[in-house]
């Protein structure tokens, strides 16, 4: 399978290939995704800094808090300017935000141990 180039769903080699476009409406369902683990991770969090007051707890609601602020305006950079949707873009921005959302998965499970 082959992620990237502009031709569209049936590539030359009888592989599957995406549009820029589809991989890019893709990254946009992965920063929605880890938007929602953003607020389940600073949902944790808070709860942690309530029961323990610590300077580190803090530091984790601030990290989560800043981290989803990042994922929202990125989202909605990808969402509304064309210049985000420009050749090549999706396919780095997408193993980004895959990156991001096993990263944020397996941080949940940390936290909730």
């Amino acid at each position: 399978m082959k992620i990237g180039g502009s031709q569209g769903y049936q590539g030359g080699n009888g592989g599957i290939e995406l549009a820029n476009s589809q991989i890019i409406n893709i990254d946009i369902i992965v920063g929605i995704g880890n938007i929602f683990l953003l607020l389940i991770l600073l949902y944790m969090y808070l709860g942690s800094y309530r029961e323990f007051k610590s300077k580190f707890t803090f530091g984790l609601l601030a990290f989560a808090l800043l981290l989803l602020l990042q994922n929202i305006l990125f989202t909605a950079f990808l969402l509304t300017y064309q210049g985000f949707r420009g050749p090549g873009m999706g396919t780095p921005i997408f193993f980004l935000n895959i990156i991001e959302f096993f990263a944020l998965s397996m941080l949940i499970w940390v936290t909730r141990e």
